[in-house]
């Protein structure tokens, strides 16, 4: 039953975090774009922390509970 709700979980999870992942980039985005100056590096570290940011967190939150 654990593992049923951990997947439950984590499906629910991973699409709330697609549709926010792009939801916080629409905002942020032309901000980073006019800071980096047309580096993809930059750009991609911006999206990277982003990502982690909204993974990680629960992530950890959920290990620390569960795990």
């Amino acid at each position: 039953m654990f593992t049923f709700i951990t997947i439950v979980l984590a499906l629910i999870w991973a699409v709330a975090s697609f549709i926010l992942l792009f939801k916080v980039w629409d905002n942020i985005g032309p901000a980073v774009l006019s800071m980096s100056g047309g580096s993809h590096a930059v750009q991609l570290l911006a999206m990277a922390i982003v990502f982690l940011a909204i993974w990680g967190i629960p992530g950890w939150i959920y290990m620390k509970i569960f795990g």
